[in-house]
């Protein structure tokens, strides 16, 4: 391989790193509907389909993760988790109803009718985040809407790069960090075992 070739590569790699899923990410499918429209497979920051994990539930809306538990995620997120004890997760919001949309939307600042009649058409919303469960802060990376085909709205996406602790997020939120960090831990402390050849 020549040098621009690699060159080329290694920009392709870091921004697939710092994009949701790929550089072509936008207007490819990231959840597959289930019946009721609940997520029957969601796409891992891996750019693997895995089965979701729901980790909270309310009366508008539950979030799902990807499975947090499969070799390909706990390998890219170990040498992080194992440095600096961060995480990098995608947050899969399934909305009941477009009142649980338009109230994400709002709290965005697009509280025109536009945006809030678009509620009828998104099914979903994903958020990319750094988590960091022993100081409890997590660092929003992306946010954007997902239509009910399971394909991203490029028009939502957000990159707000904004950092807070779980006390401030909503409580179903919250929830999700709680549970997802507990399964984490159990992974990266399995993974550890197998790398110290302990198992």
């Amino acid at each position: 391989m020549d040098f621009s070739k690699s060159r080329l590569l290694v920009v392709a790699t870091v921004f697939f790193f710092i994009g949701l899923f790929s550089v072509s990410g936008f207007g490819q499918q990231v959840v597959q509907r289930g019946p009721l429209g609940i997520p029957a497979q969601v796409m891992d920051e891996t750019e693997q389909w895995t089965t979701p994990l729901l980790v909270a539930s309310a009366a508008d809306a539950s979030i799902y993760i990807p499975d947090v538990t499969s070799p390909d995620w706990v390998k890219r997120n170990y040498p992080a988790y194992s440095d600096r004890g961060v995480y990098t997760l995608s947050l899969f919001t399934f909305y009941k109803s477009p009142a649980a949309c338009r109230a994400n939307l709002i709290g965005w600042g697009l509280s025109d009718a536009e945006h809030l009649n678009a509620c009828i058409d998104i099914g979903y919303r994903v958020r990319k985040a750094l988590v960091d469960p022993r100081q409890k802060t997590v660092t929003l990376l992306m946010a954007a809407m997902i239509a009910q085909d399971g394909q991203i709205d490029p028009d939502s996406v957000q990159r707000p790069k904004t950092s807070r602790t779980w006390a401030q997020l909503d409580a179903n939120t919250q929830q999700a960090l709680q549970k997802t960090s507990v399964i984490v831990k159990k992974q990266m402390d399995l993974y550890n075992q197998k790398l110290q050849g302990i198992q």
